[in-house]
């Protein structure tokens, strides 16, 4: 299956028809069920004292579950879908990069619940990875570094998108919808009408929206993959899978083998991770210049790097603040909650001592400053504007999933300011 990258940099998404093949459809519908049974049974299982009969499954307005927690042999046709030219293979065309991974395998589900409509947002967050501007700009040079998809075994119309919204901020008229009330239809806004077998690819910076969650049969499996080695430094730093693959010995040994792949990509770019903080700690701006090129080739959108790299270090300060290091997994699990796994930040943490966490944490100051400054100037100003439209409205929650991109713009702070800011 041949695709246009230039079409999906344009808008954002593209549309495919019948990636799962008619001739294929009812034997992966039935594997998803087994899969779904099985979630069902551990909710069941593993519900709380204080839950309903059947768990966080039965409650939930959008039901999910990870493939790989529940994959047996027979319903490995799962994995080779995701694993399929008409899926992996496009996704490969479309970040143009040498290596592609998976990282995410999951199935969104019908709840028992008319919940109704949730909000619009994207996947990104100003405060936890870095302004929006600066992702869509780095996108736009670089090519996508991540990519999600969508593909239902029943019609499936639930997810609206902004096409093109990937290349811009929200506009003020939109903004200020989010502001009033983000679960109402978007001005731009248009629904992705899938049947069944069908797919829709997207960078999940493009605003989008789940529209009315409702108890229609929905059985949708959602991917995601990022690339490896191409001009961008992707914003997705994790895989949603246990890192011991155990969930592979269901598979062909060729398919096992790609997923070990995929984890030592992953484990290789955390070493360079730590080479290049260990060259901001001894202040070596040449082997900090050389590390960073490495890790973003590209020559424009290398700060959006330095940004992404600022808010993992906040991540490793927090776990080695003393209240947090002798804390429980849970209490440093929520204490590091965010874009990546917990267990990805625990990885960085390990490879540096409490002394040299405080120190990466001291040479990313003056860039973090200036990217909480920028962030409290846009934010004043909304805040201000609904409570001139709504004087009774609770303050807005710049964190919440609506809002958290309102801060867009990159900072005015180039590679060699940083370096220099070292030794402020």
């Amino acid at each position: 299956m041949k695709v246009d990258p230039q079409q999906l940099l344009e808008d954002g998404y593209l549309i495919l028809r019948q990636v799962v093949q008619p001739d294929q459809l009812d034997a992966l519908r039935l594997s998803v069920e087994v899969l779904v049974d099985r979630q069902k049974a551990r909710s069941a299982a593993e519900r709380g004292a204080d839950e309903s009969l059947g768990g966080t499954w039965y409650a939930a307005a959008q039901p999910r579950l990870f493939i790989d927690e529940l994959l047996c042999a027979e319903t490995a046709n799962v994995v080779d879908l995701v694993l399929g030219e008409r899926t992996f293979g496009v996704s490969q065309q479309l970040m143009c990069a040498p290596e592609t991974v998976v990282n995410a395998m999951m199935v969104l589900c019908s709840g028992l619940i008319e919940f109704g409509y949730t909000d619009w947002h994207r996947d990104s967050s100003a405060a936890e990875q870095a302004p929006l501007g600066g992702l869509q700009a780095d996108l736009q040079d670089n090519m996508p570094g991540y990519l999600q998809w969508n593909i239902p075994l029943y019609d499936d119309d639930v997810l609206w998108v902004v096409p093109g919204s990937h290349r811009r901020p929200d506009n003020e008229e939109q903004r200020r919808q989010l502001l009033l009330d983000p679960r109402v239809e978007l001005p731009g806004g248009v629904p992705v009408d899938l049947k069944a077998g069908d797919a829709v690819v997207y960078t999940n910076l493009i605003m989008h929206w789940g529209s009315f969650y409702s108890s229609r049969l929905r059985r949708t499996i959602h991917l995601g993959y990022r690339s490896f080695g191409g001009e961008i430094f992707p914003y997705s730093h994790h895989f949603h899978y246990d890192e011991g693959l155990g969930f592979t010995r269901h598979l062909s040994t060729a398919a096992a083998a790609k997923f070990e792949q995929f984890v030592a990509l992953f484990r290789q770019e955390r070493d360079q991770i730590e080479q290049i903080w260990r060259a901001v700690i001894a202040r070596d701006a040449a082997a900090f210049c050389a590390g960073l090129e490495k890790l973003h080739p590209g020559k424009n959108g290398r700060m959006v790097s330095v940004v992404l790299l600022s808010r993992m270090v906040d991540m490793v300060g927090t776990l080695h603040r003393p209240e947090i290091a002798t804390a429980s997994d849970e209490v440093r699990a929520a204490a590091v909650s965010g874009p990546a796994d917990p267990s990805f930040y625990e990885d960085l943490a390990r490879r540096f001592t409490a002394e040299e966490a405080a120190t990466l944490q001291r040479r990313f100051a003056t860039l973090s400053a200036r990217l909480q400054a920028d962030g409290d100037v846009v934010h004043a100003h909304y805040a201000a504007l609904l409570a001139e439209h709504e004087p009774d409205a609770e303050p807005p929650n710049f964190a919440s999933r609506p809002l958290r991109t309102f801060h867009t713009e990159m900072p005015d702070f180039s590679e060699e300011d940083f370096i220099r800011s070292w030794d402020s």
